[in-house]
């Protein structure tokens, strides 16, 4: 290793699924102080950073990545006592925690939100992107969010209709607000004042818009998606570069940006002393098994030099500016054995899965970067003829967030009460235990 590599270039990254990870009250659910209880267990793996999923107060329509307030913590996951406690505990074994920025949009919930739609007269008013509606009454676009159905929703109190990415109790922040921009470098500089040792920029490449104009349908719906007509949009880099300047420079910590609709190509504008954050999240290699990056129905068939491709790409395009976060899983995705072994999953060979598995982590653990690890274990997903359900089943993120199996106990040792997701089948074979 060079002496002049950051911390962060020479650590393991752990992601973890707060209401998945550990419960210490017996609520079912995973909260912060079971995460506190289990840092030496993490320490022992390795781990030199946990990032965490959003544990900020939010009405949970998106399992937390709709924030109602960035100053307090979810009473689901604890206080900020809980919160101050875990980062001294981390510190003191050399482990840093990373928070989930989710800055393209709020809960709906969200004082600022409320405010806003309260009328078209108030301080707020510009702070989320509103439209009127057309003529006939219909919504300013034809856009699809990203779960589908219109990206706007209209608002009988403000008499316009308010933009989501996400779901509608989701609204888009709008970045061409200065004063949007000011209270969520607050929000950012809050954290990093707690002791905080970096970000993970959630949905980032959403929150600059273009024209507000019609798409060309993609589905039968008439409906054109959202991502392909925001995702990446030209002069998204001046918002983050000031991002950089009013919130990194300076401090001794990393960013991670999730960069849908970045190529690999682009990579050198993203990351490395001229681009905006440490790394980026480009999501090339999970998607090799669909036909295009917003049709997750339609699948195809893929080569190992499909992946060896894919990969090369985003280690030469980082090669000599930047860094590169490995990983093959995420809350978000499938699990990796699944995913890139499908055959496995229908297999009673225990060697083949460890075999699989032992693959994977070749790559994650010899690939140049920082390798960004999932705490959960491998869920054997059961099959169906029917085409629907089948994607459903491949790409639902309730598969990559059921409890961790600690034991073989009841609930995999993961709660002494109901859990919030069932337990998988194995967890008496499959734990951490064992």
């Amino acid at each position: 290793m060079s002496e002049g590599m950051k911390w962060w270039q020479k650590t393991n990254v752990c992601e973890i699924y707060i209401r998945s990870f550990n419960d210490s009250d017996g609520d079912g659910i995973g909260d912060l102080n079971g995460i506190t209880e289990k840092l030496d267990y993490l320490k022992e793996l390795g781990i030199g950073a946990i990032w965490l999923t959003p544990c900020y107060k939010s009405p949970q329509a998106d399992n937390g990545y709709d924030i109602a307030d960035y100053y307090e913590i979810d009473e689901t996951f604890g206080t900020m006592e809980d919160m101050d406690h875990l980062i001294a505990e981390a510190g003191k074994r050399g482990i840093r925690i990373v928070m989930d920025l989710v800055f393209n949009h709020t809960s709906d919930q969200n004082s600022w939100f409320l405010e806003s739609a309260s009328g078209k007269d108030n301080p707020k008013s510009d702070w989320y992107i509103w439209r009127d509606a057309r003529p006939d009454g219909s919504e300013p676009t034809n856009w699809r969010n990203i779960f589908g159905g219109s990206a706007w929703t209209w608002s009988e109190t403000r008499g316009q209709y308010y933009l989501h990415t996400f779901l509608s109790e989701q609204p888009d922040l709008n970045w061409e607000n200065p004063e949007v921009r000011e209270a969520l470098y607050n929000v950012a500089n809050f954290w990093l004042d707690k002791g905080v040792g970096g970000f993970r920029m959630d949905a980032v490449t959403y929150i600059k818009k273009p024209a507000l104009t019609d798409g060309e349908p993609d589905g039968r719906d008439g409906r054109a998606a959202i991502h392909k007509m925001t995702a990446n949009t030209e002069g998204i880099l001046d918002f983050l570069h000031e991002f950089k300047d009013r919130v990194q420079r300076g401090r001794d910590i990393f960013t991670v940006g999730e960069a849908n609709g970045v190529r690999a190509s682009e990579l050198s504008q993203w990351v490395g002393d001229e681009g905006v954050f440490d790394m980026v999240f480009e999501f090339s290699h999970m998607l090799i098994d669909l036909n295009n990056e917003i049709d997750w129905s339609s699948r195809r068939n893929w080569s190992l030099a499909d992946l060896k491709r894919i990969l090369g790409d985003s280690q030469r395009n980082t090669a000599e500016n930047g860094w590169y976060p490995i990983f093959f899983e995420n809350h978000d995705q499938p699990r990796c054995i699944d995913h890139y072994f499908p055959w496995v999953s229908d297999s009673e060979n225990g060697s083949e899965e460890s075999m699989a598995a032992k693959v994977i982590g070749t790559l994650m653990f010899t690939l140049r970067g920082t390798p960004f690890v999932y705490h959960h274990f491998l869920i054997h997903e059961g099959r169906t003829e029917e085409e629907a359900l089948e994607a459903v089943r491949h790409f639902s993120r309730d598969s990559a967030r059921t409890p961790m199996q600690w034991t073989a106990e009841e609930n995999a040792g993961f709660t002494t009460g109901e859990p919030w997701l069932p337990v998988n089948d194995n967890y008496r074979t499959c734990n951490a235990d064992s």
